[in-house]
């Protein structure tokens, strides 16, 4: 106990004292849980700065290809996590037609830039992305290539090699759905959360780079041109 440090005083610290012992993970909960807290009352939608709880007065939202489809209080903490990591920005809104809350990491580009906003937004396969000073959606392309809600694609160190990785698998119980010879990599199934999977195996020695994998359908079928001759 410190020197001359009242012993009710010192337990009045302790929870204090505690959680500056483990600041990122506790931080990271704190802040989910006042985003939580803050999309109760914005059912019509936010974009907000989940280091001081504030909304951007302008610029363009654009949501990352990550998070997508996140909904719920529990989905909230990997949405969180992502933009700690990232951009610091989370936005969220009311699906009216599950009565969900979604919520995605975003980041914010300059109402100048929106040549840029729309590039992120393609490669991060956005229906849309919003001005915020004026409320506006702009609509993108449509885009024939959906994120697999269960695939991803890992990338590793050569140097360490894949041991770590199909050990990590293997401890997760994931599925490998192939191994790539010309670049080091593997693609994998996994289970449950894909937000928690890509925590997780971003954590694994030897991984570069963790991502989900992409599903292509054709906008339609392709017909035989008949030639007469």
């Amino acid at each position: 106990m410190a020197k001359n440090l009242h012993p009710l005083l010192f337990l009045l610290l302790l929870p204090v004292l505690f959680s500056c012992g483990t600041p990122g993970r506790l931080s990271q909960r704190s802040m989910a849980d006042s985003v939580w807290t803050f999309s109760q009352t914005h059912p019509d939608g936010f974009t907000v700065d989940i280091r001081t709880m504030n909304e951007p007065a302008e610029g363009i939202s654009v949501a990352y290809a990550a998070t997508q489809s996140s909904h719920g209080r529990q989905a909230l903490d990997a949405v969180v996590s992502h933009a700690t990591a990232h951009d610091g920005f989370v936005g969220g809104w009311l699906d009216p037609s599950d009565s969900l809350y979604y919520f995605d990491s975003v980041r914010i580009f300059p109402e100048d830039s929106l040549e840029a906003a729309v590039n992120f937004g393609k490669a991060n396969f956005q229906k849309a992305i919003f001005k915020l000073s004026t409320g506006e959606e702009i609509v993108l392309e449509e885009d024939v290539e959906f994120v697999s809600p269960t695939n991803l694609i890992i990338m590793y160190d050569p140097e360490i090699g894949k041991g770590p990785l199909l050990e990590a698998v293997k401890s997760y119980g994931a599925e490998i759905l192939y191994e790539y010879s010309i670049i080091p990599g593997i693609a994998i199934k996994v289970p449950g959360d894909i937000l928690h999977a890509i925590s997780f195996f971003a954590d694994v020695k030897g991984v570069t780079a963790v991502e989900r994998d992409h599903i292509y359908q054709l906008p339609a079928p392709v017909k035989p041109r008949l030639e007469v001759r």
